[in-house]
């Protein structure tokens, strides 16, 4: 079974340190928090969520991917359907 961004709903997975919302970006967890930006991985469909595997962002590639997920990228909100 694939993970996917329902698995990751269904589930109610949050980033561990900061307890904000994941977006599954390819095989990658992007935590919505735009203070920590941290990343991880997702190895043989299994997420890898240790903060001290994580990856720290840059703000320019936090912003990116949650464009691509339609959330705010200045706050990591969903945005609000037009």
């Amino acid at each position: 079974m694939a993970f996917t961004q329902d698995t990751l709903e269904k589930i109610k997975l949050v980033c561990p340190k900061t307890k904000a919302d994941l977006v599954l970006d390819g095989s990658l967890l992007v935590s919505a928090d735009p203070q920590s930006r941290l990343r991880y991985e997702v190895k043989d469909d299994i997420p890898i969520m240790l903060v001290d595997e994580a990856v720290e962002l840059s703000t320019e590639d936090w912003s990116a991917v949650m464009a691509r997920h339609q959330r705010d990228p200045q706050t990591g909100k969903p945005l609000e359907a037009t």
